[in-house]
């Protein structure tokens, strides 16, 4: 399963220190990077504004995405709050799933929202 975790400055996050140089920050990288070499992460970052980040990760289960999240040293020690969102899958290069949107589909979700009473310009 695929998930998408969004981190957060927590209650400890200290202001006017930047993204790299918060505490715990080290040790977030070294766990990442741990994840990362077992083949679970496939991307991770801060954000451009560097006021978060996130992690594309793969497990099996809710449960693992839980303990993962839970076991960030960052976020055990306040300075993430996180966020799990269960990625959806639809379009994704890494694993060459393309739905081939066009013209037909368009048709399609056209006429379904027509059937709902949905209008738009």
């Amino acid at each position: 399963m695929r998930f998408l975790v969004l981190l957060t400055p927590g209650v400890k996050w200290v202001q006017d220190v930047l993204f790299h140089n918060q505490p715990y920050m080290p040790e977030h990288a070294v766990y990442v990077q741990d994840h990362y070499n077992q083949g679970k992460v496939l991307m991770a970052g801060p954000f451009g504004d560097l006021s978060g980040g996130a992690i594309v990760i793969d497990v099996e289960n809710e449960e693992e995405i839980i303990c993962f999240a839970e076991h960030d040293p960052a976020v055990k020690n306040g300075i993430f709050n996180y966020e799990i969102k269960k990625w959806g899958e639809l379009m994704n290069r890494f694993d060459n799933r393309n739905p081939n949107f066009g013209q037909e589909y368009l048709d399609f979700k056209h006429k379904e929202q027509r059937d709902l009473g949905i209008r738009y310009p």
